[in-house]
């Protein structure tokens, strides 16, 4: 019986946060900048990926950029699969040029212990579970131009998860790689 009403509650307080996101907008340009209250962001590094998705022939690559942290965290998972491959180097390949395209990247989220903290949100005043840790992504390709995106994805993530296995929060996730049309 308890359940009965719960979603009518749950409109309540969904409704109050509404209310409150409606302020928020309406307020928004009153409220402090936050910018540069982060402190600069790591260096990035130039690496190169062959497309998954789009032709870009045997020796095509396109440019990619990643923090070293997160290259040198990650790509030696990634080179050590046989479907995906990230480079430091431009080498024998050639650089091509595809309009508005996003290699696809592997973000991986860890932490050693299960730290969470209850946060309450600027913008909604709901309260959410805020993990502590350490977020790493980095650009990944094929390795050769037959290679599916989700099968190499699978494959790196058995390999990551193996390797931090003694990590209390493990998360490793996929950003699909896009590319987009060019407007005539």
């Amino acid at each position: 019986m308890a359940n009965r009403f719960s979603d009518i509650k749950r409109g309540a307080q969904l409704q109050s946060a509404l209310n409150n996101y409606i302020n928020y907008i309406q307020t928004k340009a009153t409220r402090p900048s936050r910018i540069g209250t982060q402190g600069p962001r790591d260096l990035s590094k130039t690496v190169y990926v062959m497309p998954f998705t789009a032709e870009a022939g045997a020796t095509g690559v396109c440019m990619a950029r990643c923090s070293q942290e997160s290259y040198s965290t990650l790509a030696q998972y990634i080179n050590a699969s046989t479907h995906a491959n990230v480079a430091e180097a431009l080498g024998t390949k050639t650089l091509i040029n595809l309009p508005k395209f996003s290699a696809a990247r592997l973000v991986f989220f860890r932490n050693g212990t299960r730290v969470v903290n209850v946060e309450t949100s600027d913008v909604t005043g709901l309260q959410y579970l805020k993990y502590s840790g350490t977020r790493t992504s980095c650009p990944m390709g094929a390795d050769v131009d037959t290679d599916d995106q989700m099968e190499a994805f699978l494959d790196i993530k058995a390999a990551v998860l193996a390797a931090f296995a003694g990590s209390a929060v493990k998360r490793v996730s996929l950003s699909r790689e896009k590319v987009g049309v060019e407007a005539a």
